[in-house]
């Protein structure tokens, strides 16, 4: 007895599903631990400690984004970043590095013309980083703030990756680092020998350079004189061919290229790589049959009697929907080629990718169920795998909303538009373009007012983004319903 009160103890129940705070009598099957009361109250300080929420990684992304865009306006208003003889304003500034950092390609001015030798390479490095340091950048947040990334960060991270499981998070930013470092190395190396005797370029090896960077990274900035991108080189497959193969090695994302490298083989592929493997082709096919045959000219823009011209041009916009490289005057198609141009664009690439829009892996998803659902199957599946409820809904939420911001963003720029007589087909595909951080343009970017640039502006930071914290979200607030309602059919169609 007297041992006892001079050390007093207290009997803790475990109970993971009580609240935190709340009485939690013992019960069948609880866990009782001895604890003396010295202990049991540092146990209590702890747990209020662990309480505190951490910075969600949506957060850090958003606010390393805006901070990278920030540094990038300051740099590029310097005075060795602009050529001679030019002058650069907060605007334009703002617009080229929220574009380099997010890799879209919309420009106000020529990158060759306006920007130095600096300059261009200040926006090659925010292409870079904004194409693949947001990752390594938010790892090392967690690493500089003293502590590790949580099982639950790390989780919400893997799922922009592609990556559904707690562990192997930083193996897979490192490998990912390799990979883009040896695919834009090999690129510069095939473009260089391509353009080395070329007598427009000034120096092969920074072209080369440039252009397999935002090639691979499907930033489209290019460094051609004016603001033509490649229509010079459109006699010349060979190197358009080099770029065409960087953009579509870059809109597979990193996940399907390493599941490529690891298991070779089809069978062994991973249900996501398949549809990926399969989607990207078949909406690359489609485009082009659909650009070749009701576009014969593509708005006088070509012979239509050199077929073969006609061929390379509807490729190229198709291959480049991700990346905003062209051969031809975009200004000059007609509204229903925008149209098509505009639906590729939407689709973008695949997930965990350089690409944007709501990427491929997405319509396929939705293709799979419309599919499933007209033959009367209860379960959308595909090569041997059901796809998970949730998986359908998260894709219905993303291409609902991202329909919604173009929409908001072409309204915004049609009333702030209205004395300039802008053609609302034009609008809509920037506004597209810029949603899906593509770069493709009508002509219209540098003549449109101070608003609706802020609007694109805005436009491709969301588009850059909003994908992504958007899945962090879904994924953060899923749990496991309590009550299961009857279920109802209501009348659609």
């Amino acid at each position: 007895m007297g041992s006892a009160s001079q050390n007093p103890t207290k009997f803790v129940s475990i109970n993971s599903r009580r609240p935190a705070g709340a009485p939690q009598p013992l019960g069948i099957g609880d866990r009782v631990i001895h604890v003396p009361r010295r202990l049991s109250s540092r146990l209590r300080a702890d747990s209020g400690n662990s309480r505190r929420q951490p910075l969600r990684p949506g957060i850090v992304l958003t606010v390393g984004f805006a901070s990278l865009i920030l540094i990038g306006t300051v740099l590029l208003l310097l005075p060795f970043s602009h050529a001679p003889n030019t002058s650069t304003d907060v605007l334009t500034a703002l617009f080229t590095a929220t574009s380099a950092v997010c890799v879209a390609g919309l420009t106000v001015v020529s990158t060759h013309d306006h920007w130095s030798p600096v300059g261009q390479a200040i926006i090659l490095a925010l292409i870079q980083v904004g194409a693949i340091g947001f990752v390594i950048g938010a790892v090392a947040i967690l690493t500089i703030a003293g502590r590790r990334a949580s099982s639950r960060e790390r989780m919400l991270f893997g799922q922009n990756l592609g990556v559904g499981e707690p562990g192997g998070l930083r193996g897979l930013v490192w490998r990912i680092v390799a990979i883009t470092m040896v695919i834009e190395a090999i690129g510069a190396v095939f473009l260089y020998f391509r353009v080395n005797n070329d007598p427009e370029i000034e120096n092969s090896a920074w072209w080369a350079t440039f252009h397999a960077v935002s090639g691979f990274t499907n930033a489209g900035f290019d460094i051609e004189p004016g603001s033509k991108s490649f229509a010079r080189l459109v006699g010349d497959p060979g190197t358009l061919g080099i770029v065409s193969l960087l953009s579509i090695i870059g809109a597979l994302g990193f996940t399907v290229l390493i599941d490529m490298i690891r298991r070779h083989r089809w069978r062994r592929l991973g249900f996501e790589s398949r549809i990926v493997l399969v989607t990207l082709p078949a909406v690359t096919i489609i485009g082009f049959a659909l650009l070749f045959l009701l576009a014969p000219t593509f708005g006088n823009a070509i012979e239509s009697e050199n077929l073969g011209l006609r061929a390379t041009t509807a490729l190229n916009l198709t291959v480049w929907r991700t990346a905003g490289f062209s051969a031809v005057d975009m200004g000059q198609l007609l509204p229903d080629t925008l149209i098509i141009v505009i639906v590729l664009m939407f689709i973008g690439g695949a997930s965990a990718s350089v690409t944007g829009g709501v990427t491929v892996n997405t319509v396929g998803i939705l293709f799979i169920t419309m599919q499933s659902h007209i033959r009367g199957h209860r379960y959308p599946a595909a090569f041997g795998r059901r796809i998970a409820q949730v998986t359908i809904m998260r894709a219905i939420a993303i291409v609902g909303l991202s329909a919604g911001a173009v929409l908001l963003a072409t309204v915004a720029m049609s009333i702030a538009e209205r004395e300039t007589g802008a053609m609302l087909s034009n609008l809509l595909f920037e506004a597209v373009s810029a949603f899906a951080v593509v770069g493709y343009s009508t002509g219209i970017t540098a003549d449109l007012s101070a608003f609706s640039k802020v609007v694109l502006i805005v436009t491709m930071f969301i588009g850059r983004l909003g994908a992504l914290t958007l899945a962090q979200a879904l994924v953060a607030r899923e749990h496991q319903a309590v009550v299961r309602y009857p279920e109802e059919v209501i009348k659609v169609g």
